[in-house]
């Protein structure tokens, strides 16, 4: 592994020097675990668009036997819930992996000439900056998510206790609210997207 993350770094650190690195793509082992991370935010996106339909299908066109309706809100509730789990992991593995590998590098930097040395760090200063962009546009993504999924939890777990029109009406501003957030996660989760588009080079 060590002799693996030799050769990405010396590769990437000959290309800067010959003109031939995009300044904006990083080298692809600290963005391997960020492919994963894009196809969770592309299901994520689908999946919260899934949960608000299911919420107005509910809210404004709300069926005779209304249970269906109810159960289907919860189930994506539950099945969006298990996603943001999966991509907290998920960027979780990302960030640690990032910081080993930069370290990495710094290390063997150390024993290289000055002029290939002095490139090296620029380019991985950049590297760095570009997650700190990513980490600064997940936190922000984070902010709008963390109150709709609480408030849709809340709505999920009113509802199983009271699944009724009557139950539907009682949680129509929650849901309201909720549904309000959608387009600036969306916008958001876009954001994040694009870095990590970026940082791969636009791949």
């Amino acid at each position: 592994m060590l002799n693996a993350l030799k050769v990405v770094a010396l590769l990437g650190l000959c290309l800067v020097v010959i003109g031939c690195a995009n300044q904006s793509e990083l080298p692809p082992q600290t963005t391997q675990q960020l492919v994963d991370l894009r196809d969770g935010l592309t299901q994520g996106k689908a999946q919260i668009q899934t949960t608000c339909n299911n919420a107005r299908d509910l809210t404004q066109r709300p069926q005779a036997q209304i249970e269906p309706q109810i159960t289907r809100l919860q189930t994506s509730i539950k099945e969006l819930e298990e996603r943001a789990a999966g991509g907290r992991k998920g960027y979780s593995t990302a960030r640690e992996q990032s910081q080993a590998y930069f370290a990495k590098w710094e290390e063997q930097l150390q024993g290289m000439s000055r002029n290939l040395a002095d490139q090296g760090e620029a380019r991985r200063a950049d590297s760095m900056a570009s997650f700190k962009e990513l980490e600064k546009r997940v936190e922000t993504l984070r902010g709008e998510f963390r109150p709709f999924m609480d408030q849709v939890l809340e709505v999920s777990k009113y509802l199983e206790t009271d699944p009724t029109a009557s139950g539907v009406k009682a949680v129509n501003r929650q849901m309201q609210q909720a549904l309000g957030r959608e387009n600036n996660l969306m916008a958001k989760a876009d954001a994040v997207i694009q870095q990590i588009d970026k940082m791969r080079g636009g791949k």
